[in-house]
């Protein structure tokens, strides 16, 4: 999709502000949507949301963040820069998220709300999952019994691990 300002670059940012039920949106690239940061031109809302939305976008530009690499850090996967990375609004290889981490953080929480991955997990992962909890869990009743000298409830354990473990 294309930027809605330029109508030449590929549109990296969405935007959307909704006051009192009016919902107004824009599809941005990052040098427009840096550039109406910076003039404050972003939809005429109330004075008292502009710096919502220039500390919003300097979190997405990661302009109040971790700046460290300006000083020419660049990714070994493919030499991109920060300043590339920023600019662009992509990292161009999986190394990029290695080598860029800590400047990407503050984006990342800014647009996903952590900066670690907490959805679903893939249906068979979530199965060996739920067994390794399992298994955990009747290991540590195991202890819990052998240490209470419930040798009769410790061997009932003991056979049911096995059976997990064997599955």
């Amino acid at each position: 999709m294309k930027c809605e300002n330029c109508k030449t670059n590929e549109a990296t940012f969405f935007y959307e502000e909704i006051i009192n039920g009016e919902s107004k949106s824009l599809r941005l690239c990052a040098a427009c949507a840096a550039k109406m940061k910076g003039e404050h031109k972003l939809f005429t809302a109330t004075d008292s949301a502009l710096p919502f939305h220039a500390n919003f976008l300097d979190g997405l530009f990661g302009l109040s963040g971790n700046t460290k690499s300006e000083s020419g850090k660049s990714c070994p996967g493919c030499s991109a820069t920060w300043q590339e990375l920023r600019n662009s609004g992509k990292a161009v290889c999986p190394r990029c998220y290695e080598t860029f981490g800590e400047e990407l953080k503050p984006t990342l929480r800014s647009l996903h709300g952590n900066v670690t991955h907490v959805g679903r997990a893939p249906a068979g992962r979530r199965a060996q999952k739920e067994k390794r909890d399992r298994l955990a869990d009747l290991k540590n009743r195991l202890a819990e019994a052998i240490r209470d000298e419930k040798f009769e409830d410790a061997a009932a354990l003991r056979d049911e691990i096995r059976g997990l473990e064997k599955e």
